[in-house]
């Protein structure tokens, strides 16, 4: 896709990911670094489930997801998926989200690139409307709402994380096309 410039001058790429991407080495890279920032995703990352989850992860690059990389240095230190509805479904001209940044590279704009990234290949897909969600209490609900996602709503204790507390889901969106 494109080099860009993050907030502390490092240069990476953005690409939309390809099944390629996570060979030799690049899927477990990203699984690490995913297990030390998983407490507010909605999927843990244990050691142990590692490989099942690789066939997972790449079995669906070829259905209704499209991936946008965040590289540096070869390695993937972001990713965001674009999660679109079956084509014949009611609801195909919504999609939803999810994104992750390497611990080392949050806070320097590599979300907000990621996600603006999205929201083009969204427009490209004829996508109208964006939905992500997030545990209350994860930093990404600040990122949200800076780049103009509403808050729709709130799912009472949605999530357990790993110290046995319950948390809210937090529900966004953007309309990113008119109707």
């Amino acid at each position: 896709m494109s080099h860009v410039t993050l907030a502390d001058g490092t240069t990476i790429e953005l690409k939309v990911a390809q099944i390629d991407d996570y060979q030799n080495g690049g899927y477990e890279y990203l699984y690490s670094w995913l297990s030390q920032v998983d407490e507010f995703l909605v999927k843990r990352y244990r050691v142990a489930d590692l490989v099942k989850n690789k066939e997972q992860w790449l079995s669906r690059l070829n259905t209704n997801e499209i991936t946008v990389l965040g590289l540096h240095q070869d390695k993937i230190i972001g990713s965001a998926t674009l999660i679109m509805n079956d084509p014949q479904s009611r609801a195909a001209h919504v999609a939803s989200f999810g994104v992750a940044v390497h611990p080392a590279f949050q806070r320097k704009g590599l979300g907000k690139l990621l996600i603006v990234a999205l929201e083009q290949i969204a427009l490209e897909q004829g996508i109208k409307k964006i939905e992500v969600n997030c545990y209350d209490g994860n930093a990404a609900a600040a990122l949200y709402r800076s780049l103009n996602y509403a808050s729709e709503g709130r799912r009472l204790r949605k999530g357990r994380l790993d110290n046995g507390t319950y948390v809210d889901e937090l529900l966004f969106y953007k309309f990113i096309s008119p109707f």
